[in-house]
């Protein structure tokens, strides 16, 4: 019969911030990012969704979830930042938050001809994407180093069962699949902008203004 070591205080706690900076990571922010990729072109209320996700949802879960991992470290007394694990989770952390700046910079300052839809999508906003996207293939990393290395260094309790190995592989590969779908929509998102351009420009410029409703000048002369 086998012999169950029950779970220290320490360990529950590495548990409790695996579980939690999974779902932030790995669910809120992958959740955001195809949100503004699907629904970008068909709602104004896509920008909504979007910071609710990376936000006010992800914000908070992956805060305790950092805070109850430095609370484990603590409790286990396994020293300073010395691993592979640990000193990415404090990058990838801080990256997070930069990308929170940068997104509310590019939200609430925007250049003046973008934000009267006169410019080009400015290149900040493509850092932004691009650097989402980086932050969550890191957090993919970094969950992998968690369950496969962390886990057993930290506890002496062995690797985790294969089942978090296979869910790990299952959930990279459909998040990225349904991200790539996603992209199709660019066409249809760069084809908006150049129609909100040439609107604006048209606005902007009276001459170009097409000539509606007005009445045909009248040939009768004028009585002296």
């Amino acid at each position: 019969m086998a012999i169950v070591i029950p779970l220290v205080p320490f360990e529950k706690y590495i548990i409790a911030h695996a579980i939690f900076c999974v779902i932030g990571f790995l669910g809120f922010l992958p959740l955001g990012a195809l949100l503004a990729r699907y629904t970008r072109t068909r709602s104004p209320s896509w920008f909504t969704a979007h910071w609710i996700c990376q936000l006010a949802l992800a914000g908070p879960t992956i805060i305790i979830g950092v805070a109850l991992g430095i609370h484990a470290v603590n409790l286990a007394q396994s020293g300073p930042v010395n691993d592979v694990h640990k000193k990415w989770g404090i990058a990838i952390f801080v990256l997070y938050l930069l990308q929170l700046g940068v997104g509310l910079t590019i939200h609430y300052v925007k250049p003046r001809a973008w934000a009267a839809g006169r410019g080009r999508r400015p290149a900040q906003n493509y850092f932004h994407a691009v650097f989402g996207l980086l932050i969550i293939a890191f957090a993919m990393f970094q969950v992998r180093t968690g369950f496969r290395s962390e886990w057993p260094a930290q506890t002496g309790r062995g690797s985790v069962g294969n089942g978090a190995n296979g869910f790990w592989y299952f959930w990279i590969i459909f998040i990225t699949v349904l991200y790539f779908a996603g992209l199709g929509f660019l066409f249809r998102q760069f084809k908006q902008e150049r129609e909100a351009r040439k609107d604006a420009m048209i606005r902007d410029t009276p001459e170009l203004k097409p000539i509606t409703n007005q009445s045909e000048p009248s040939m009768t002369p004028q009585m002296s």
